[in-house]
């Protein structure tokens, strides 16, 4: 190779290089950022599960008829342990039937509600639009 050959390739070579670097450096921030959504959406599921898992217990609790230990009134205040800023609220929704909610404040950094952030109801109910719950229907 003659000298003004090597010094025209030096130059192609730093260029191929600083624009890997700028392709592996945008691929991590997106790797990252993908990770980040997984772990958010999984918190959200989790805490959906726990929430869900409360309004079964009320409902069984309610169907079962455990009137006189007060097991509703545990169950309120077990909510708030197990999911934080939790609360259950029972509702009659005709005759025989009634419906369990439980609801708890929406995390900031948690996944954008489909609903673009107005109001949902929840069982009918209007939510909070700072609040997600999960209602379970049930017959006594």
């Amino acid at each position: 190779m003659t000298p003004r050959r090597c010094a025209r390739l030096r130059g192609s070579t730093l260029l191929e290089v600083a624009l890997a670097v700028a392709l592996m450096a945008t691929t991590c921030v997106g790797l990252i950022a993908t990770q980040l959504a997984l772990s958010r959406h999984g918190q959200s599921a989790a805490l959906r599960g726990q929430a869900a898992f409360v309004a079964d217990a009320f409902a069984e609790m309610a169907v079962e008829g455990h009137s006189g230990v007060g097991a509703g009134e545990q169950w309120k205040a077990r909510v708030s342990v197990l999911i934080p800023g939790g609360s259950v609220s029972h509702s009659v929704a005709g005759i025989d039937a009634s419906i369990a909610t439980v609801s708890w404040p929406r995390k900031p950094y948690g996944p954008a509600p489909a609903h673009g952030g107005a109001a949902m109801p929840c069982a009918g109910a209007p939510a909070s639009p700072d609040r997600d719950c999960v209602s379970l229907g049930f017959a006594r």
